[in-house]
């Protein structure tokens, strides 16, 4: 089940590349492209912690999980239906409210994740079940895009895209008919407290928060890190198709190999983490990435920027196990819906912020020092997290324990 849904999810996340590239293409402008992230992100920022509170009286996460997702992927086929259907001057801005709508489910699905998969996973086995299922999923990017790639640039636009786009919400619906099937310990049940209005509900969120001081610090820490990383988002498409003229079969090329050094790196991540600890698969992982965005900068060549961008998929496989490993091992397993549900409002804060940024510093004084200015942002977030390993706390990025997978 989670290899079938694995694979399935691999296909739908190769429209990450493509879709800022298509708002440039029709026209988008850098702030447009921004608001590509930064409006789902807002809906994010008010949503997660009500739904968090929502799924942590439900009996059953999995179908809320599942369902939300699906109805989240459709959204691409709406967007194929807008593009076709809408006058050229609202194109844009109509594709910018489906991925504004599609925000509810979405937020939905990446509350319940974390829940979901450590529940698959158990405490002994993150770095498992999430280096098989990133690798998975990051093989079948890699295909799906290099396939999507070629055939962008031998089909008319817009027609290329819509057709991608019905394809990723049929990925959605056979994702769907997988996760569905998961099956999760039903989390402890809540016990209602009479007369607490939403202002003693969120007072008592917050001394629940507060009692969970390594909670608050690695949260801090990742904020930082992640301001960096939403700096750079939509700066990236921008530059390949302006600064370096990469044409869809180029960024098929370019994301096909970044995807296949996720597979390699989430094997590579997860060896270390157990010979040397989690501290180092953590923070060389994030010096790394955070180097990134000023390197790329850097470059003019499409074969640099492909191998510029392997390397950083490699490096980024260790970001990702590292931090889901380090959130969950600071949550509490009775109280995880509340604290995944703060933490997705968090780092939805700054993608709301930082894209606009990002996309604004661009304008400013151009994609090279925005990018360089992203790099700078996330290596104060190192810098955080390498303080932090000087602090002695029990369980503080310890290796994982042996697992069975």
């Amino acid at each position: 089940m989670t290899r079938g849904d694995s694979v399935a999810m691999g296909v739908i996340n190769a429209v990450s590349p493509f879709l800022p590239v298509l708002l440039v293409r029709l026209g988008g402008s850098e702030f447009e492209v921004s608001l590509l992230t930064a409006i789902p992100a807002v809906g994010g920022v008010l949503l997660a912690i009500p739904i968090g509170q929502f799924l942590r009286r439900q009996p059953k996460i999995v179908p809320w999980y599942s369902g939300s997702r699906m109805v989240a992927h459709l959204s691409y086929a709406v967007a194929a239906l807008v593009i076709l259907i809408a006058p050229p001057a609202l194109i844009v801005p109509g594709l910018l409210v489906v991925w504004a709508l599609a925000a509810i489910p979405s937020t939905i699905g990446m509350v319940a994740f974390p829940i979901v998969m450590d529940g698959a996973a158990g405490a002994r086995g993150r770095y498992a079940l999430m280096g098989r299922r990133w690798a998975i999923m990051g093989l079948t990017s890699a295909i799906t895009v290099a396939v999507i790639g070629q055939a962008l640039d031998r089909l008319p636009f817009p027609m290329n895209y819509q057709l991608a786009l019905v394809g990723f919400s049929i990925a959605g619906i056979v994702s769907y008919q997988f996760s569905r099937q998961f099956r999760v310990p039903d989390p402890e049940p809540i016990v209602q407290e009479e007369g607490g209005g939403p202002l003693e509900t969120l007072r008592q969120m917050i001394r629940t928060v507060r009692a969970e001081p390594q909670f608050l610090r690695f949260s801090a820490r990742q904020l930082v890190y992640v301001t960096g990383s939403r700096f750079a988002l939509p700066l990236i498409p921008l530059y390949y198709v302006r600064e370096v003229a990469a044409t869809d079969a180029w960024i098929g090329i370019i994301a096909t190999s970044q995807s296949l050094a996720l597979l390699v790196g989430y094997q590579i991540w997860q060896r270390i983490s157990i010979l040397r600890g989690g501290g180092v698969a953590l923070l060389v992982p994030l010096l790394t990435v955070a180097l990134y965005p000023a390197a790329l900068s850097q470059v003019d060549s499409l074969v640099l920027v492909a191998i510029l961008a392997a390397l950083a998929g490699v490096f980024t496989a260790g970001v990702d196990l590292s931090l889901f490993d380090g959130l969950m091992r600071r949550i509490p397993r009775a109280q995880g819906v509340t604290f995944t549900a703060i933490d997705t409002a968090l780092v939805n804060a700054t993608s709301v912020v930082a894209p606009v940024l990002g996309a604004t510093l661009a304008v400013a004084f151009g994609i090279d020092v925005a990018l360089q200015t992203a790099s700078v942002i996330g290596l104060g977030g190192v810098v955080l997290f390498a303080l932090d390993q000087r602090a002695p706390a029990l369980g503080r990025f310890a290796p994982p324990a042996p697992t069975n997978g």
